[in-house]
């Protein structure tokens, strides 16, 4: 809701205009527990775009704009922050694997042992035997 002299803002009326037609019916206002003595109106956005035909005035739509912007700059960086914590994440699981990879590589293979035959080994001058 708006006070009554943020509405003059953001409709571009002034704010005799505006309680000439809070006094007519053509806008509704309503009148809070914790309002103001000097601004004792609030307004709908949405009640004073319709009463003033949705004029908004150029003052009101940048500071929207900038409002907008604002929140997307914010939701923006807690992406890239989820972004950083994910490739940091990463980072550690490529090291962690690296450092695995090491000391694998690291042991010595294991070697295969030579069958010793039970045979006799044949000797050249058993040939002639």
């Amino acid at each position: 809701m708006l006070p009554a002299q943020k509405a003059t803002k953001h409709s571009g009326k002034s704010e005799k205009i505006l309680r000439r037609c809070i006094k007519n019916g053509k806008l509704a206002a309503y009148h809070g527990d914790d309002r103001k003595p000097s601004d004792p109106y609030m307004i709908f956005p949405k009640d004073l775009d319709a009463a003033a035909g949705g004029d908004k005035t150029k003052e009101w739509q940048v500071e929207q704009e900038v409002a907008d912007l604002r929140m997307r700059v914010v939701m923006l960086e807690s992406m890239v922050e989820e972004l950083q914590y994910q490739v940091r994440n990463q980072v550690h699981m490529v090291e962690d694997l690296g450092a695995q990879i090491k000391k694998l590589q690291l042991k010595k293979p294991a070697t295969k042992k030579r069958k010793t035959s039970t045979r006799r080994k044949k000797d050249p001058l058993d040939l002639f035997e």
